[in-house]
């Protein structure tokens, strides 16, 4: 029921970094430190009002960043899951995008973020034990008489829930099951890795049950996380975990960590993909006209069943801008997108990327608030320079 999206063609934007009405884009650039959580002004609103600006590009989908009340820009410190964020407007705002967009052809993707939430939220704030401890075990507290808690991959403002808790699988499942019934046609789930197996497989299982032919696809990453916080993380078998606390040793394959995601979802993200462009790239052999690198592709394809959904992409919020990979070269952007529209996958497509949007430098290199660098307003004034429809490779 959900071949709908074998070849969709996905604009994945921030919503407080799209539009708010702007033509100039207000400034959200690093190197000031109030910057690093202010709200832009981006909302629903700005989404819809550019439904039109976004089909005439040749896309099919958006992917919304998360929705969720939060404590920053992005939506992923959720204060809690029962508002909008009011700089984003309200459920019917959300209501109205979805009804909007789908009368025009425009599939609606949700990133939704069961793995953490700010630690101001009051559902974390009720579990410590100085405010009477409710629901403590809805998180990770490794000593019973102390409100020290297990935080996301370190970040010590993010608590990590606890998702082998049925209470807290439920509690997440239902919150998602409205925006399911409102009419939302996929999820993206943020940081699959970090959650159990069990979860998102049930997690699949009940949206798929308020309509059959919605898609739930994961981020499945390694990339940074070293063996340290393998704790935090959940594998298949123990031969992966093994793998991953040996990566310093020996090469971890991206390719298998997201193939042990068949069957329990219906795709991920296919980061694996995006290296193998980089390493052509960055080798200098380019992409149009090759063949290895076609050869590679194929290969890596082949590792998976012809019905999982390997979400094809160039860059995203999270990495260099692609165009930083180029060394500023349009033409092999181009060619990027030509050889991905090409292939029968689905494609995600990060904002601004039609206006030649870059970061200089990388955004790896260990400074605070370096990803502001890629997560840039969209500036109105400026025209599209490359198109998604031209396939020429």
């Amino acid at each position: 029921m959900n071949e709908w999206f074998n070849n969709i063609r996905i604009y994945h934007l921030l919503i407080d970094r799209f539009n708010g009405g702007w033509q100039k884009p207000p400034t959200s650039e690093n190197g000031r430190m109030d910057l690093t959580n202010v709200f832009c002004g981006g909302n629903l609103e700005g989404v819809l009002d550019k439904l039109d600006y976004i089909k005439s590009l040749g896309f099919t989908a958006i992917m919304l960043s998360p929705i969720f009340r939060s404590a920053n820009y992005h939506g992923y410190h959720t204060l809690n899951f029962e508002d909008v964020d009011p700089h984003f407007g309200t459920w019917e705002d959300y209501q109205q995008l979805l009804d909007q967009a789908h009368e025009k052809g425009l599939k609606i993707i949700c990133d939704f973020v069961p793995n953490h939430c700010w630690y101001e939220a009051p559902v974390f704030e009720e579990s410590l034990l100085k405010n009477g401890g409710k629901h403590r075990d809805w998180f990770f507290y490794p000593k019973k008489d102390s409100d020290e808690f297990v935080s996301f991959l370190g970040f010590g403002d993010l608590p990590k829930f606890n998702l082998t808790n049925p209470e807290v699988a439920r509690f997440m499942i239902e919150k998602a099951e409205r925006l399911a019934r409102m009419g939302v046609d996929a999820f993206r789930i943020d940081h699959a890795l970090g959650q159990p197996f069990s979860f998102l497989s049930r997690f699949r299982e009940q949206m798929q049950a308020v309509r059959s032919d919605i898609v739930v696809f994961g981020e499945v990453w390694a990339q940074g996380i070293g063996p340290q916080l393998a704790s935090q993380l959940y594998f298949k078998t123990e031969k992966r975990l093994n793998e991953f606390l040996a990566q310093e040793a020996e090469p971890f394959s991206q390719d298998d960590l997201q193939a042990d995601y068949v069957g329990t979802l219906d795709g991920v993200l296919d980061f694996a993909y995006r290296d193998i462009l980089l390493e052509e790239v960055h080798a200098g052999r380019g992409i149009k006209g090759n063949q290895t690198l076609r050869s590679k592709i194929a290969d890596h394809f082949a590792k998976y069943p012809d019905d999982f959904k390997l979400v094809l992409f160039l860059d995203n919020h999270d990495t260099d801008r692609f165009m930083f990979d180029c060394h500023d070269d349009v033409n092999l952007l181009q060619e990027a997108i030509d050889l991905t529209t090409e292939l029968p996958r689905p494609f995600s497509f990060l904002y601004g990327t039609e206006q030649l949007m870059t970061n200089n430098p990388t955004i790896f290199n260990a400074e605070p608030y370096a990803d502001l660098r890629v997560r840039n307003c969209m500036d109105w004034s400026k025209s599209p320079q490359l198109s998604i429809r031209k396939q020429t490779v």
